[in-house]
């Protein structure tokens, strides 16, 4: 799932391939990612993983870092690892 994410990252948050050497826990918001790239991110996560984002999670928080958008995700999917 992380690797996943990255990859989406990578090609939408505007942060380009610094997000494979970023640590799980960085910010991304402090790292340059914007609002506009954070809605990019989100419906390409929508789309890989068939899902819709419930408006609650339409937070700043849930996109804070790669570990909490695969928190995030694996709740929203059911993917949770055991």
């Amino acid at each position: 799932m992380e690797e996943r994410v990255r990859q989406i990252l990578a090609k939408h948050s505007g942060l380009g391939a610094t997000v494979w050497t970023i640590p799980v826990t960085a910010n991304l918001w402090s790292l340059g990612m914007t609002s506009l790239a954070s809605v990019d991110v989100m419906l390409a996560l929508e789309k890989a993983f068939a899902f819709e984002f419930p408006e609650s999670e339409l937070r700043h928080a849930t996109f804070s870092s790669v570990d909490a958008i695969v928190e995030c995700v694996e709740e929203l999917t059911g993917s949770r690892p055991s």
